[in-house]
């Protein structure tokens, strides 16, 4: 077993965050300025005081190495094995919450899309568009539109804007209020896209619509949320 690792020495700034108990707080800080060993403290220091117990803390990062470092300090903090993992990816937790929720309703689990199966299904709606003349499409970019590097630079457009409540139509205004004739087309593109989406199996997400399926499901259901 791993000897229990010592208390770090914080700093005022550190302290008021591990210590505050109200509702949300926004830190804000730098890289390498402490962030991780203050979030750790700050579950550890309502372990210790009996506010909560390690099943009752969820922490969110972007990586799965991140969350794995989180996971090990805070164990080793606490000199004690945990059952659940404390730390996730925003991924990771929310495909959790929709599978439980199917499990829940009897229904079939969901299933994460890949990249490539994202490429696949934007290339051949590229192709159709081409196909056709490619007239939503600026003629600047037409030479562009078979590529694969376009298809995977439109696929990350799509998903960003997806992951920030940017629809279709958001997308299409946006595009005719700063003169970008890209972002129209590709408004109309995610149009396309979306329709596709939804003839295919219900239960496969992008990784995209699984954090905005996420969100829905804790904001439709007070159960699950609670």
């Amino acid at each position: 077993a791993a000897p229990p690792q010592p208390r770090p020495e914080l700093d005022a700034a550190q302290r008021a965050a591990v210590e505050y108990r109200g509702g949300p707080l926004l830190v804000l800080a730098g890289p390498g300025t402490g962030k991780t060993t203050t979030i750790v403290e700050a579950v550890v220091s309502r372990v210790e005081r009996g506010e909560i117990v390690p099943e009752q803390a969820l922490v969110l990062t972007f990586s799965r190495r991140a969350a794995g470092e989180l996971r090990d300090r805070i164990a080793g903090r606490l000199g004690r094995t945990i059952r659940e993992p404390i730390a996730r990816t925003f991924h990771s937790y929310a495909f959790g919450l929709l599978r439980a929720e199917a499990a829940r309703r009897g229904e079939s689990i969901p299933r994460l899309l890949s990249g490539p199966e994202q490429d696949l299904v934007v290339r051949e709606l590229l192709r159709g568009d081409v196909e056709a003349g490619a007239s939503t499409w600026p003629a600047r970019l037409h030479p562009a539109l078979l590529t694969r590097g376009f298809a995977q630079e439109l696929r990350d457009l799509l998903q960003r804007a997806v992951e920030r409540g940017v629809s279709p139509s958001d997308l299409i205004s946006l595009g005719r209020r700063y003169k970008r004739d890209d972002w129209v087309a590709s408004g109309i593109f995610a149009r396309q896209y979306g329709q596709v989406s939804a003839l295919r199996e219900a239960a496969a997400y992008d990784p995209a619509e699984l954090i905005s399926a996420a969100v829905a499901l804790l904001r439709s259901e007070p159960l699950v949320l609670q």
